[in-house]
């Protein structure tokens, strides 16, 4: 059964919405999607009247967590992703949490 990671992170001052939105547009996503293992990834802008701390919320489906964590750990192509990540977002911030989808009665 795939795992739905679901990332929470904020933004570093100063880094504008947008110029995250470029970077999982043009870099994050793409190279991510390029993997086997990855099924789809999804990022959502939290609305700025929100007050939960939280500037964006990333849904990625992976095939096993233990295959993106190899291909995560190991491959070069995501090292300029990793690289600008840690530039745009406030390390502190960032939570996974690890979820799979429940079943619809018609799945059971």
């Amino acid at each position: 059964m795939p795992t739905h990671a679901v990332n929470t992170f904020r933004l570093r001052p100063g880094v504008s919405v947008a110029e995250f939105e470029a970077f999982s547009a043009e870099l994050d996503r793409p190279t991510c999607l390029a993997f086997d293992v990855v099924l789809a990834f999804d990022v959502y802008v939290v609305d700025p009247a929100d007050d939960s701390g939280v500037d964006v919320v990333e849904v990625m489906t992976v095939a096993s967590w233990p295959d993106w964590e190899r291909v995560r750990d190991t491959a070069p192509e995501l090292k300029p992703v990793v690289d600008r990540f840690d530039e745009l977002v406030d390390p502190d911030s960032v939570t996974t949490l690890l979820t799979r989808k429940t079943p619809l009665p018609q799945e059971i």
